[in-house]
């Protein structure tokens, strides 16, 4: 079943505001695809169909497994003091492999004088300090604080293997 099918199917059963207001456009955009004749991006509103109604996701580093559409509105986000959407904003422009923007700040990676490819050591203990003193002040609770930080790390290792390659 192609995406412009389902895309049809859901005006039909929701009615273009639910749909368009679901994916984030306007009820023109929705008619004009419906009837063939939308004169812009047609792959960034099938990614959409296919996030919003057939649940496409990806790996965020910040937040996890979520819904393409939602990443694809974080990488829009301005530079911001909210913790959380600080974490997205430098994510999106750290070399994500999700984001379509360009990479404009880089992790740098101090590297030890006496062994040149041993890069600087995580300090678990700081990190175990500052999540507990971020659960009882934030309303997150203490697993999920570290599931994010797991995710991050995970991000980090990944890039980092990538630039050995």
């Amino acid at each position: 079943m192609s995406w412009l099918v389902i895309l049809r199917q859901q005006v039909k059963d929701q009615g273009q505001r639910k749909v368009a207001d679901a994916m984030g456009v306007s009820t023109t955009v929705i008619s004009q695809v419906c009837n063939e004749k939308y004169p812009g991006d047609m792959q960034r509103i099938q990614a959409l169909v296919e996030s919003v109604f057939l649940s496409k996701t990806v790996q965020c580093p910040v937040l996890g497994e979520i819904p393409w559409h939602k990443c694809h509105r974080h990488q829009q986000n301005e530079h911001t003091s909210n913790p959380q959407k600080l974490r997205l904003y430098r994510a999106c422009r750290s070399g994500c492999e999700n984001s379509e923007l360009p990479t404009t700040h880089i992790i740098k990676i101090q590297v030890n004088e006496n062994r040149p490819d041993a890069v600087s050591q995580y300090d678990a203990e700081a990190v175990i300090n500052r999540l507990k003193r971020q659960a009882s002040t934030d309303a997150m609770s203490l697993i999920e604080l570290l599931q994010s930080e797991l995710i991050h790390l995970a991000a980090r290792f990944n890039r980092l293997n990538r630039g050995a390659k």
